[in-house]
C-alpha cells in the first residue's frame, strides 16, 4: 500500500511506520484499515507540526492514527493531552497513538487512562471498541508461493549484490534502508522463519546473521521475489539523476546491448510520488513529441537504496523486466544475471 505524504517534507520513517501498522493489523488480526494520509487545514498548526495523521476504518468505524514526528519517551504523555482536542475537532471517536515501540511504563499509563494505541508487532489496544489484541504466536512460516514484502526483498537483494550486512544490528539496518526498526525486525523474523538467517543477539541487541548466500540464496528466494514496479506514468518535467535513477529499458541499455528507448525511463519510490510531483512540477499525459517526456516508474521500495551511478541495480531491474511481453527485452533482462554466475 502507498501512503501519500502529509505535507511536502519527506519522512520515510513515518511512512514505514504507517505501512507497518496497516500490515500488522491485517496479518495479525485479519482487520483492514485502508489507511490514507490525512490533513485538515482547520487543525491548529502545532498539532500538524507535532503529529503525522492517517485516517481509515477499524471494524467499520472511522479511526484516526496519530504518530508523533519525534517519538521520544514523552510522546505518550503529550498525546494524552491532545487526544480530546483531535476527537472534538474531527468528530472521530477512535483516535489511536501509533508507536514504534511501547515501553512498559507508557503501556501501563495508557491502559490505566484508557487511551487507545497501536504498536506494530506488539499490541492493538482500543478500549472504545473493546479491543486488546496482542500477538503472542511465533512468526508464521509463509507458504512457498508467497512473496516477500519490500523491506525483506531489498535487504536480500543488497546481500546478493555483494553488500556485507551480516552482524549489523536493527538500528543500522533500519537506517541503511530508511525503514522503521519494527519493519526491519519483522524482516528478520521472516528470514529466520525461512531458515535463511539464524537468531543472533549481542547483549540485548538483535543482529542479522544470514546463513545462506550467493547462488544458494538466489535459488532459495527467486520465486518469492517480485517486480518492484507498482505503476508507470508518462510525465513531463525535469527528473534529476540523484532523485530518479535510470530504470526500465534505459537501465537495460546501460547494462546490455539493447538500444536506448526514445524517452528515458526512471524510477522513484511510490511513497514519494505526490511529494515529487509537486516539488518538481511534474505533469502527466503529454504527447509523444515532448522533449522532456519520461516514463516514470514508482517502486515499492526506494530504487536509490541499491542504485549505482544513477542507474537501478541489476537484480531489481531483472525482476521488473523478466516477464516483459517484448521478447528482446525479456532476453536482455535475463542477461543481467550473467555476471553473478547463476
Amino acid at each position: 500500500m502507498v501512503l501519500a505524504m502529509l505535507d511536502n517534507r519527506p519522512d520515510t520513517r513515518l511512512d514505514a511506520l504507517g505501512e507497518a501498522a496497516e500490515a500488522y493489523v491485517h496479518h495479525a488480526f485479519g482487520l483492514r484499515m485502508g489507511l490514507t494520509s490525512f490533513t485538515d487545514a482547520g487543525l491548529p498548526h502545532f498539532l500538524l507540526d507535532r503529529y503525522r495523521l492517517w485516517e481509515g476504518q477499524l471494524n467499520s468505524e472511522p479511526v484516526l492514527l496519530v504518530a508523533a514526528r519525534s517519538q521520544g519517551q514523552s510522546a505518550a504523555t503529550e498525546f494524552i493531552k491532545h487526544r480530546e482536542l483531535l476527537r472534538r475537532h474531527l468528530g472521530i471517536r477512535l483516535v489511536l497513538l501509533l508507536l514504534e515501540s511501547v515501553p512498559a511504563a507508557a503501556r501501563r499509563q495508557m491502559v490505566e487512562r484508557q487511551i487507545g494505541f497501536l504498536a506494530p508487532g506488539a499490541q492493538l489496544y482500543v478500549p472504545e471498541a473493546l479491543l486488546d489484541l496482542r500477538e503472542r504466536a511465533p512468526t508464521r512460516l509463509r507458504a512457498a508461493n508467497e512473496q516477500f514484502g519490500p523491506t525483506s526483498q531489498v535487504l536480500i537483494l543488497a546481500s546478493l549484490l555483494g553488500e556485507d550486512l551480516n552482524g549489523a544490528n536493527l538500528t543500522k539496518l533500519a537506517e541503511r534502508f530508511q525503514v522503521a526498526i519494527m519493519s526491519m525486525s519483522r524482516t528478520l523474523d521472516e528470514l529466520e522463519a525461512l531458515r535463511l538467517a539464524k537468531p543472533h543477539h549481542v547483549g540485548r541487541q538483535r543482529h542479522l546473521q544470514l546463513v545462506v548466500h550467493d547462488r544458494e540464496l538466489w535459488q532459495a528466494v527467486e520465486d518469492r521475489l517480485r517486480s518492484p514496479v507498482r505503476k508507470v506514468r508518462t510525465v513531463r518535467g525535469t527528473l534529476p539523476d540523484h532523485v530518479a535513477p535510470l530504470a526500465g529499458e534505459s537501465a537495460l541499455a546501460h547494462y546490455t546491448m539493447l538500444s536506448e528507448p526514445r524517452f528515458p525511463h526512471r524510477a522513484i519510490p511510490a511513497a514519494r510520488w505526490k511529494h515529487l510531483q509537486q516539488t518538481l512540477e511534474l505533469r502527466t499525459g503529454f504527447a509523444f513529441d515532448d522533449d522532456d517526456r519520461a516514463e516514470l516508474e514508482t517502486w515499492s521500495y526506494d530504487p536509490r537504496a541499491l542504485a549505482r551511478d544513477a542507474v537501478v541495480d541489476r537484480l531489481s531491474l531483472h525482476l521488473s523486466l523478466r516477464n516483459d511481453p517484448d521478447e528482446r527485452v525479456a532476453q536482455a533482462a535475463q542477461q543481467l544475471l550473467e555476471p553473478f554466475g547463476w
